[in-house]
This record gives structure tokens, C-alpha cells and sequence, in this order.
């Protein structure tokens, strides 16, 4: 079977297709599943999407990239069938997905409540050619549809009864809890996103602050160039795919701090799952997806209150024991269920679903 994969963006850059289509090819592959990926995303359109303002700049390479999406199809009575991860094009309507479906079976693969409307801070008004609408309507012309969360499940089973729930997951290979007996009795405190998500910290921001005054205690973050908190002492680190793991392995306790929003009630939290797999045990707020993985209490804690934080940083701080007892618990609930050898039968059968 050999799937034409019509992705929004370039290969390995994107954390969502990082943890789920880009890594399923692993346990495809073997059962003869192949995977072409196409971006619809360009070099050049990524220079200019994600920075503030430029709109002619970005509506330009929009056209260009969309008249390439609308040529690859060219190639499609080489494939077996399609798969659509969240959108084939980063606007417009569903016509790629329509033009796909009426000559091969399509897979749809949604990761993220793109069914919500939002305003991006990066494209401003163009936000709004996304057509939010769509995500029904490609659900309904799939013959199978592929999401990572109960809440995405309940939307596209209104449009589509074929629905396989696969959560994004790690390499389990890859995440492996570390021995953290030979540290030196400093505790590091951390939080991994990028340069969207970082706002999210300024929750946390005065429970934060109380906790890093403690001596046994250091701050880090993951995805930044620079600490994002005035006042608060944290190191600082972007992202790089190849030191990911080993920078998030230094974490004695995550942080997962998110503000109420329609897309944060409806949104699966991949680095809940990173966090879990190393053995770290997290604080979170109680939205999309963190109250299905968490077991509050003895995986990781919930907090929905500056005190509520404060609280449950402080008995992860102080107490040794049960920072390992929970990011022991936690580690065996995801190698469990969030790894991609733990999904894999479920991956590939969801595949063949789409060829029977």
C-alpha cells in the first residue's frame, strides 16, 4: 500500500507531524505501508509565515504554495490512497481534499481543534481563509479518519462513524527515563514550547517566581532563545530536534501551564506525554487533554489556581520520594499507552481500514 501524504508543513519541523505521521512511518514501513510525504509548505513561504506583519509578502508565497499543492496532484494514481494530515493547504477550502477523495480513498488525520476559530498572532487577518468549517466536511468525504483525543473524536463522529483514536506519541526507544540518583540535590524546574506557546508561562508567572527562590531549585526552558519571565533566573535553550530529549531529560518536574481558551479546552498537549515517558513527573491546568493522561495525584498534579501551583511545586520540590514515586508511575503509564510501539497494531489497522 503507498499513501500520498499532503502535509501543511516541511518535514521535520512541525511537533505535530513529528510525533505522529512523520514517526508512524517506523511501523508502517514493515507492514508494507509506504508513506510519500508532500508539504505544502515551501523554504521560502516558512521564512515569512511566522513572523509578525509582512501580509504581502505571505499572501504572495500562499498563492505560489497552493498552485503547487493543486500540481502534485498530479501524481495521485501512483498512490493506493491519501492522507490528509489536519489540512492540505494552509487556507482556502477543502478543494485538495475533495479533488483527492474522488479518485482515492482518503485517511484524515486531525491532531489539533482546527474546527475552532482563532486569530493567529503570526498572519493576523488571513486566519480567517483558514475556513474553519472545513474540518466537518473533509471528516465526511474520508473513508477513515484518524484524531489523538476524545475531544476531536466526539466533533468528526457527527460527519464519519470510521473514527480511530491514536494519541501523539514518542519513540520509546528514544525516551527512556534517566538515572537521576547522581545528581547533585538541585532540583530543575521546567517548562518545553516555543516561541507561540511561551506567553503561556506568564500563568504561572508569579508561582514560578516564589518557587525559584529556593536554593535547591533551578528553572530551564526548552524551545527559547531567552528567559521569557523578567525576574525569574531560568537558563534558556531553543529547541534543536537532535539534543530534544537529553535537554528535557535534565527536568526533575514539567510544567504545563495553559490560559482558558476555547482551542486549549479541545487540544492534546504533546509534551505532557514527553514529560512522562522520561520519568518527570508534571504540573498542569486541568484543560483539552491533561485531565485524560494525568492521574492527579500519583502521575502528576492538576492546578487551576496561583495557590494551587505553589502548593503542588512545593511537595514536588521538597519531597524526594514522591517525585520519583510519580515520575516512576508516570513513565510506565506512558510507555503504556502514548509510545509508538504501544500504537502501532492500532496505527497499521487503521491504515488497511482505509484500503479494505
Amino acid at each position: 500500500m503507498r499513501v500520498l501524504c499532503l502535509t501543511p508543513n516541511l518535514y521535520g519541523v512541525s511537533p505535530g507531524q513529528r510525533s505522529s505521521i512523520e514517526l508512524w512511518d517506523k511501523v508502517l514501513e514493515p507492514e508494507g505501508i509506504m508513506l510519500d510525504h508532500s508539504p505544502f509548505e515551501t523554504d521560502r513561504l516558512r521564512a515569512v509565515i511566522y513572523s509578525p506583519g509582512r501580509y504581502g509578502g505571505k499572501a504572495r508565497e500562499l498563492v505560489r504554495a497552493y498552485g503547487r499543492r493543486l500540481r502534485s496532484l498530479k501524481l495521485i494514481n501512483d498512490y493506493d490512497a491519501v492522507l490528509v494530515y489536519r489540512e492540505a493547504a494552509l487556507l482556502g477550502p477543502e478543494l485538495v481534499e475533495w479533488l483527492a477523495a474522488r479518485r482515492k480513498p482518503l485517511i484524515y488525520q486531525l491532531d489539533d481543534p482546527l474546527y475552532v476559530p482563532y486569530r493567529s498572532p503570526w498572519s493576523g487577518w488571513l486566519s480567517y481563509l483558514k475556513f474553519f468549517g472545513k474540518v466537518g466536511r473533509i471528516a465526511r468525504m474520508s473513508k477513515v479518519v484518524i484524531v489523538n483525543s476524545r475531544h476531536h473524536r466526539e466533533y468528526v463522529s457527527r460527519f464519519n462513524s470510521n473514527v480511530w483514536q491514536v494519541p501523539s506519541v514518542v519513540d520509546a526507544e528514544l525516551y527512556q527515563p534517566p538515572d537521576r540518583s547522581a545528581r547533585n540535590g538541585t532540583i530543575c524546574v521546567g517548562w518545553s514550547g516555543s516561541a507561540t506557546t511561551v506567553g503561556n508561562l506568564d500563568v504561572i508567572a508569579e508561582p514560578l517566581r516564589a518557587v525559584s527562590q529556593r536554593p535547591d531549585v533551578r528553572v530551564k526552558v526548552v524551545g527559547v532563545g531567552s528567559s521569557p519571565l523578567p525576574g525569574i533566573e531560568m537558563t534558556a535553550v531553543p529547541w534543536k530536534a537532535e539534543t530534544e530529549v537529553s535537554e528535557l531529560a535534565e527536568l526533575d518536574v514539567g510544567l504545563l501551564p495553559l490560559p482558558l481558551s476555547e482551542w486549549n479546552r479541545r487540544k492534546f498537549f504533546m509534551k505532557l506525554v514527553q514529560y512522562m515517558a522520561l520519568g518527570i513527573p508534571a504540573v498542569a491546568t486541568p484543560l483539552g487533554s491533561n485531565p485524560d493522561v494525568i492521574e492527579h495525584g500519583r502521575t502528576g498534579f492538576l492546578a487551576d489556581s496561583p495557590e494551587q501551583w505553589v502548593e503542588h511545586l512545593e511537595r514536588l520540590v521538597t519531597n524526594d520520594d514522591l517525585r520519583a514515586e510519580m515520575g516512576a508511575r508516570a513513565a510506565e503509564v506512558a510507555h503504556r499507552q502514548y509510545t509508538l510501539q504501544a500504537n502501532a497494531d492500532r496505527i497499521v489497522a487503521a491504515f488497511r481500514a482505509a484500503a479494505r
